[in-house]
């Protein structure tokens, strides 16, 4: 049976929950599957996967207010008549399990893409609609045993497939390392990523007079005034020849082949599509001890794990990575990509969404 899927999210913007949801799209369609991409706001950062892959992507409103966006998203789905919607990110999982509550039929898969910290009223009222979804699927073990251990209704619907990497596009390169040493970030500049701690971080190996050079790409005119709190914080502690921050770019894998570490200090997360990427590539992975991240890097493995709160303790980790001699570096190179292909292959991934779908 060729079953008609809806994948469904905010927009197509340059986030990681959208990468991945553009990418089970491609890989339902190859399988045979009908697959629609639904969106509420304008954004084509990602639109050209689905364009190359003759993947139909439709705006339902946009620059409506609440109520109305979810009748046109309703008015939509009910059209459409699909088997499945898949929705990513708590919003459009709180939608479509809305949608589901006023009887519209289908079978709903909602994705939790982050580890909460908190439960806010919000979230209250979405884990309550979790109760209208055939499947929840968190994309971090941390994420489903915190669900799991605060509502015990949602074990038997909890359904952990964590992220995937294209290990073709992000392939294992070799790599000399730079006379002054190349650390890269990408994520977006904003709180809960610690731009403002890591460059604390960076003052203390700039006062040990290390050699190295931090690229952060992450740029969002949505958090403007955090970035210019950032190079405020940059000029201040005089760290210019040290750290620059860059936009977002669609050539992220460019950079990881240039960088010798790749680094993510955030405060939470739930699988990182970065950590990822660049473990498929072969970096050493130089990151916060939060969530899921020790599952990935393993320390004086493939890399070092840190506290996002102790600028002082991530800058001693950095330093170990830029430390240690040239065969271990190899070596982690190696053990970031034979990891990568071990645990976030494409195929485990959507061998657990087919499961699912099928039944």
């Amino acid at each position: 049976m060729s079953y008609k899927i809806i994948l469904f999210t905010d927009s197509l913007g340059a986030g990681g929950a959208q990468r991945q949801l553009c990418g089970l799209a491609v890989m339902l369609k190859n399988l045979g599957y009908d697959t629609k991409v639904l969106t509420y706001q304008e954004s084509d950062f990602y639109k050209s996967i689905l364009d190359e892959n003759r993947i139909r992507s439709i705006v339902v409103g946009d620059n409506c207010g609440p109520i109305q966006r979810i009748q046109s998203i309703r008015k939509f789905i009910k059209k459409e008549n699909p088997q499945w919607v898949i929705a990513y990110q708590e919003t459009p999982s709180l939608i479509a399990a809305l949608i589901k509550l006023t009887r519209v039929k289908f079978k709903l898969i909602v994705s939790e893409r982050n580890t909460t910290q908190q439960i806010t009223f919000r979230d209250k009222v979405r884990f309550f609609l979790y109760r209208y979804a055939n499947v929840i699927v968190p994309n971090s073990y941390s994420q489903e045993n915190f669900l799991a251990s605060r509502y015990g209704w949602m074990k038997k619907k909890l359904r952990t497939i964590t992220n995937f990497v294209d290990l073709n596009k992000f392939s294992f390169t070799s790599h000399i390392r730079n006379e002054i040493p190349l650390i890269v970030i990408a994520a977006s500049i904003w709180p809960p990523k610690n731009t403002l701690g890591f460059i604390n971080a960076i003052r203390f190996l700039a006062q040990k007079d290390v050699q190295f050079k931090v690229k952060w790409y992450g740029y969002s005119a949505a958090y403007d005034d955090y970035f210019q709190q950032a190079i405020l914080k940059i000029a201040e502690y005089g760290l210019n020849q040290y750290i620059e921050l860059l936009p977002k770019t669609k050539k992220i894998q460019d950079e990881y082949q240039q960088a010798d570490f790749f680094c993510l200090p955030s405060f939470y997360e739930g699988v990182p599509n970065v950590i990822a990427e660049a473990m498929a590539t072969g970096r050493p992975i130089l990151c916060s001890n939060v969530c899921d991240n020790p599952r990935y890097v393993v320390e004086g493995v493939n890399g070092y794990l840190f506290d996002p709160y102790n600028p002082e303790d991530m800058a001693d980790k950095i330093l170990k990575g830029l430390s240690i001699s040239d065969h271990e570096y190899s070596q982690m190179c190696q053990e970031s990509r034979r990891r990568a292909e071990e645990m976030l292959s494409m195929d485990i991934f959507i061998n657990k969404y087919v499961e699912i779908i099928e039944g």
